[in-house]
């Protein structure tokens, strides 16, 4: 009997011990975003472009994958462009002149080059206002504000 109750015990001191991390219900806490963005966000990832000059990115029903890129400020970043969804998105970016449809099951490559400094915000027109926007950065903790004009609704996609 004795033996049952120190390993009952043991076994509550470990499972409490590992438990760090979890909210209520078992469920891991998400890291936070490197950067924030204004609205709803869904987030598929972070990638580190490190000295990389090319990326692949899925668009998908509704977000980015990856969603946030750290990249080296000045770069000239090749993005490759999948979408995998079941309608239409785009890759905006209001700050550099592009913006690019692709319907489903397109593949469109685009080239940017990104700024010395700051936040460099990228969405789907069709869909920003149901969490489909990420962001190019140079470091963490930054925060962007909505391109001007930039559209909340989905468009009926």
């Amino acid at each position: 009997m004795r033996r049952a109750a120190l390993v009952v015990g043991l076994l509550t001191l470990l499972a409490t011990a590992c438990g760090g991390g979890r909210q209520e219900g078992g469920a891991a806490s998400p890291a936070p975003p490197p950067v924030q963005l204004q609205g709803r966000v869904n987030d598929h990832g972070t990638k580190d472009l490190g000295s990389a000059t090319e990326l692949e990115m899925k668009l998908d029903d509704f977000y980015f994958g990856p969603t946030f890129v750290e990249a080296s400020p000045g770069a000239t970043v090749t993005v490759e462009l999948e979408n995998e969804g079941d309608v239409p998105h785009t890759f905006t970016v209001e700050s550099l002149g592009v913006d690019e449809t692709l319907q489903p099951g397109d593949r469109k490559e685009v080239q940017l080059t990104l700024p010395q400094s700051g936040v460099v915000n990228f969405i789907c027109r069709f869909h920003v206002g149901q969490g489909m926007q990420g962001a190019f950065f140079f470091g963490a903790g930054a925060m962007t504000q909505p391109a001007s004009g930039q559209s909340t609704g989905s468009y009926g996609y």
